[in-house]
């Protein structure tokens, strides 16, 4: 079994190179949790290495932090969430005047939209205003689940990280998915199979948009085993690099173009088709 920074490796890697290194701080950042059941705790470590960076020689003072980051305590963080299903736009106005005033700590000022997928439109306008005018001092993360369902142009604003699902740990794949992708492995006839699929995989643009992500996020899990932590027990091990990085590429040009009003059937068709060719 891994250890979460051992699973979420580029997400940490991302967060020593740029952050810790080079001292590079976005003024927003959107965290794609893929169904990350951690999801929360790995955010919070996350903000305590951002808000502990001015107290690098002091042991006390980080202990203080990262205590009063996880019981949520801070006073310079704040956390945003859904309140009846929707995250309202007089919680956001209400974290504007809280952050108008400069911070009581001489540090980063953080706020935290959770599920930032249930802005409505008036809260996710609201919070677009927000990131517009950025202030040297305040540092907005939003989470999503799925970051296609978030205002794009709320998306283009912020700098995008992505965590891995953490039930790929055990390789928790329903029988369908898991024959499918021992299909793609083995270099089987998909096209045999395309109404199994379409039934149960790709019945519809979200369900399509859900096993798109599974997919990705496996095939990204298993390329990180074989090439960085050095374990062979998945579905692509006899798979090289190249082929795994080319079906990756491929579940992300066609998770693109469910965005559009499109005929599923023939996006499945096609889909099926350029996998195929890379078998």
């Amino acid at each position: 079994m891994y250890t979460e920074m051992q699973l979420q490796e580029k997400f940490y890697d991302y967060i020593e190179s740029s952050i810790i290194k080079n001292n590079k701080l976005s003024h927003a950042y959107l965290i794609e949790i893929n169904n990350n059941t951690n999801y929360m705790n790995i955010i919070k470590d996350f903000i305590y290495i951002i808000l502990s960076m001015p107290y690098k020689e002091d042991k006390v003072m980080q202990e203080k932090l990262k205590k009063q980051i996880y019981e949520e305590t801070y006073p310079d963080l704040k956390f945003i969430k859904p309140e009846e299903s929707w995250i309202k736009k007089e919680q956001l106005i209400t974290l504007e005047k809280e952050f108008s005033k400069k911070s009581m700590l001489d540090n980063k000022l953080i706020y935290v939209i959770d599920k930032a997928e249930d802005l409505n439109d008036s809260s996710a306008n609201t919070i677009l205003k927000f990131l517009e005018e950025p202030e040297n001092d305040i540092i907005a993360i939003l989470v999503t689940n799925n970051k296609y369902k978030v205002l794009e142009t709320i998306v283009s604003r912020c700098q995008k990280l992505s965590l891995i699902n953490n039930s790929l740990e055990e390789n928790k794949l329903d029988e369908t998915m898991e024959s499918f992708i021992i299909s793609i492995v083995n270099n089987e006839e998909l096209i045999i199979n395309f109404d199994e699929y379409l039934e149960k995989l790709f019945l519809d643009k979200e369900s399509s948009k859900c096993n798109i992500s599974i997919l990705n996020e496996y095939f990204c899990y298993c390329l990180e085993q074989n090439t960085v932590l050095k374990k062979s027990n998945n579905l692509l091990k006899d798979i090289d690099t190249e082929k795994i990085l080319k079906y990756i590429s491929i579940f992300n040009e066609f998770n693109d173009k469910l965005q559009y009003n499109i005929n599923l059937k023939l996006w499945l068709t096609n889909f099926l088709i350029k996998i195929m060719e890379v078998s």
